[in-house]
């Protein structure tokens, strides 16, 4: 969502649609995301250019069908390995979100820290914009917002570190 918030923020239309049935308890469960110039056509993402797996068995699911040229950014704290099935043209960017978050001492800031990654690296929108877009989010929790800049901003760093 804040991804999606980001994108309307910077001119973007974006629509966010999140599909967590009963998967989402320990299986896999996904949310499409589209940003686009012009007005979204169709929220599925059936062969997304971008894919953020938060576990293996999202990854083995999902990762085929990122196209080519595509970018996966992956949990390594949960990962060990890039996936062989995935196409050789799509790029992988490993960062340990879990790890990241259980070291700031707060486990669910591991989705910011993957937006960060994701900010990182692909430089998608500047830092500022999604910064603003997690102060948006947390209005009504200030005293979670310091952690979860720390969070974006280490998964940017760390992310960006592996961009050449």
């Amino acid at each position: 969502m804040i991804l999606t918030r980001s994108a309307i923020n910077e001119g973007y239309d974006s629509t966010h649609i999140p599909s967590y049935g009963p998967e989402s308890r320990g299986g896999t469960s996904y949310a499409d995301v589209h940003v686009a110039l012009k007005e979204v056509m169709s929220p599925a993402a059936p062969r997304p250019h971008v894919l953020v797996a938060f576990n293996a068995p999202s990854l083995a699911k999902f990762g085929p069908t990122v196209r080519p040229g595509g970018l996966v950014i992956y949990d390594s704290s949960v990962i060990s390995a890039r996936p062989d099935d995935l196409a050789t043209e799509v790029r992988t960017v490993p960062v340990p979100f879990t790890g990241v978050a259980a070291e700031l001492g707060a486990a669910l800031v591991k989705n910011v820290v993957a937006l960060g990654a994701l900010q990182g690296a692909t430089k998608v929108f500047p830092e500022e914009t999604f910064l603003t877009a997690i102060r948006s989010t947390l209005k009504q929790k200030c005293a979670m917002i310091p952690i979860n800049e720390e969070a974006f901003k280490l998964g940017a760093k760390l992310a960006g570190e592996q961009v050449c």
